[in-house]
């Protein structure tokens, strides 16, 4: 019979195949290239491994991100950083902190961010062809222009530059923190509202023939703990930051579900690539997040700091229904390969 190693490696194999497919399809030397797919990167803030269905969660409600789970393969050894600008900066590079030298969360104002040596990959898939979107939390540097997104590879921005910002009113210590294109916007309402209703649009206004990369980083589920009283109103049983927070959670998974309806009206969905994990493992684990087996949380290097929720999803490229046990890194899916390829 096979051995656990072997059946393990299996799934690992069918995902690396559908890897192989996105880097043929953006080959540019390729004699039959492949149409590029689209690909939709969604990245939660400080989400527990077990508050999402696909990792048995059962106290909060995910249908969305489930059957988006269901349709490809569950991540189960997922790595990251164990706090957020340094995922984010190692998913925008395909490269390691060693590397890249983003060791810590970038402060509002500091004055440095990610490397300008370091290419992203909003930059490489620009080059390819791709209309470039990020929707959400950039963290990665304000202070110079130079460090912002539309200046990192991306055409279309919306969101705020820094983290923890009020769900209501983007501000953070008094000051608004809301743009579009790199410019103040004037944007009212609850913030993963909006970042999903703008993910729409963008996805609306694609042609359809030109592939489209759109980052979707949302600042839910960080705090401050906030959303509109009828997301937590299901979790009554819940008590304090727990209850708001399963409200929140319940929030995302809903802006998830408008991305991908929007997506399939359109008829995009079916060659798009859509990958999505947490940046970090939950903080306060058993008071407000879910870490489920794995000890500790966000900000430490304990399994409960940098294994996270993710999965992958292909139609017709990553199998349905697998669940991969292989550790696999942020910087391993898709993104190094194809900064690596497109170079």
């Amino acid at each position: 019979g096979q051995g656990e190693g072997e059946r393990a490696m299996r799934p690992a194999c069918a995902l690396g195949l559908a890897v192989g497919a996105l880097l043929l399809s953006l080959s540019a030397g390729a004699a039959d290239p492949v149409r590029p797919p689209h690909i939709v990167c969604l990245l939660a803030d400080d989400l527990g491994y077990a508050d999402v269905g696909f990792n048995d969660g059962r106290e909060i409600a995910t249908p969305h991100l489930d059957a988006l789970a269901r349709g490809g393969a569950v991540l189960e050894s997922f790595y990251v950083q164990p706090v957020c600008s340094p995922t984010r900066a190692t998913l925008m590079t395909g490269r390691f902190v060693t590397h890249h030298g983003v060791y810590t969360v970038v402060r509002p104002h500091a004055e440095w961010g990610l490397p300008l040596a370091e290419r992203t990959l909003a930059q490489a898939l620009r080059e390819a062809g791709y209309t470039t979107a990020i929707c959400g939390k950039w963290h990665l540097g304000e202070f110079d222009p130079a460090y912002r997104p539309m200046q990192r590879g991306f055409d279309l921005q919306y969101g705020h530059w820094f983290g923890a910002i009020d769900y209501f009113t983007h501000k953070r210590d008094g000051m608004r923190d809301w743009y579009r294109n790199d410019q103040p916007c004037a944007d009212t309402g609850y913030s993963t509202h909006l970042i999903a209703q703008e993910a729409c649009r963008i996805i609306r206004a694609q042609p359809a023939d030109r592939p489209l990369f759109l980052y979707v980083p949302f600042n839910a589920v960080h705090g401050p703990h906030q959303v509109p009283a009828k997301y937590s109103e299901p979790y009554a049983k819940l008590k304090g930051a727990r209850r708001i927070y399963a409200g929140m959670v319940a929030a995302m998974d809903e802006a998830v579900g408008q991305i991908v309806a929007a997506l399939e009206e359109t008829g995009l969905r079916t060659n798009t690539l859509i990958t999505f994990s947490s940046d970090n493992g939950g903080p306060a684990p058993g008071k407000v997040t879910d870490n489920g087996p794995l000890r500790a949380g966000k900000g430490t290097i304990y399994e409960g700091g940098i294994r996270v929720c993710a999965f992958a999803t292909w139609p017709g490229h990553i199998a349905a229904g697998q669940r991969i046990r292989d550790p696999l890194h942020i910087a391993d899916v898709i993104l190094e390969s194809a900064l690596t390829t497109i170079c």
